[in-house]
């Protein structure tokens, strides 16, 4: 089984493009259930892992993560199987099987895996998926904030999304430049993406080694996919075929000194990555030196976080991982 993961910041197409290569033949992307990241980062707080009590308390905050009603699988997974799947201490072969099992179960022999903040466990991957490949996608940051700002799922408002935004190109930009000289990562623009989707899919594809079908563009016809663009606010356009003009709206609905302040926060990697600046820097320099502190705090408070019950039920199934406490024999 190969594997591909996306680096993406959120709010900036990384469903649409599971989406599309899950349609693909020999491809299942499934909808994430934020899995790698929780478990890669506190893997230690279950140590020794070979230990039966361990590896069954791990066992048990993976099943109660898997079966959080997050996301919708073809598969589920009781705490049998799960034990079936690899030996105890095995961590890296249960990861595996675990996507593994569900790409078996669409009969697909590529999986793609998309989370969050894959540099935040970017050895783990490198260490037991050392032939995968990468896409790494990015998205004008004020769209990105602006969608940011309009889904009740995400705290604070443009100037949070912007702060996320620029970690996150600051972190994958870092690993994209070594993994693209290997031949490992693409790099996408979720702009080009909506746009030439045939020809942005056909360079991706070629890194796997697989050849473009047009049924990708059809991703929006899967049941599974209806399924899961009704289970959470942020993918209520997957569904929908693929947006051309969902660009740039920005312009129109952001104003002034939001984008001031998105664009005093990234500028650099906007000019990095060849997004350009509606103001120049010496405006930004004055917005930056007179307003930006005042505006981020009042920006920072201007939504309410409201989390759907799905959303919290994957919060709390994540938090058993941060907050496991050292097992007794």
């Amino acid at each position: 089984m190969n594997f591909s993961f996306l680096m993406c910041s959120e709010r900036s197409g990384s469903n649409l493009i599971t989406r599309m290569l899950d349609a693909h033949s020999a491809i299942c992307g499934p909808a994430t259930k934020h899995l790698i990241n929780p478990v890669a980062r506190n893997a230690f707080r279950y140590e020794p892992l070979e230990r039966p009590a361990h590896w069954q308390a791990l066992l048990e905050d993976i099943h109660a993560l898997l079966n959080a009603e997050f996301s919708h699988w073809r598969t589920s997974f009781s705490l049998a199987d799960l034990a079936g799947l690899a030996a105890p201490g095995d961590l890296p072969t249960l990861i595996r099987r675990i996507f593994a099992t569900e790409a078996e179960a669409h009969g697909k022999s590529v999986v793609f895996v998309k989370e969050n903040q894959v540099y935040e466990f970017i050895a783990f991957l490198l260490l037991h998926f050392p032939q995968a490949t990468y896409v790494y996608q990015v998205r004008d940051p004020r769209d990105m904030a602006l969608s940011w700002k309009n889904n009740p799922g995400h705290p604070g408002g443009v100037c949070r999304a912007a702060r996320q935004w620029q970690a996150d190109q600051q972190n994958c930009l870092k690993l994209y430049s070594d993994l693209h000289r290997l031949g490992r990562a693409r790099l996408v623009y979720y702009e080009q993406l909506i746009s030439a989707p045939e020809k942005v899919l056909t360079e991706v594809l070629g890194m796997m080694g697989l050849a473009y079908e047009p049924a990708m563009l059809a991703y929006h016809e899967s049941d599974l996919t209806r399924a899961n663009a009704g289970q959470q606010h942020a993918w209520s356009n997957l569904d929908k075929a693929v947006m051309t003009d969902n660009s740039q709206k920005y312009r129109s609905e952001l104003t002034p000194d939001e984008i001031r302040a998105i664009e005093c926060i990234c500028a650099n990697e906007m000019q990095h990555l060849g997004y350009q600046c509606e103001f120049d820097q010496a405006e930004l320099d004055r917005f930056a030196k007179d307003a930006l502190a005042r505006f981020e705090e009042a920006d920072n408070r201007a939504k309410v976080h409201a989390q759907p019950a799905s959303v919290k039920a994957n919060v709390e199934a994540k938090k058993r991982f941060y907050q496991r406490l050292p097992i007794r024999p």
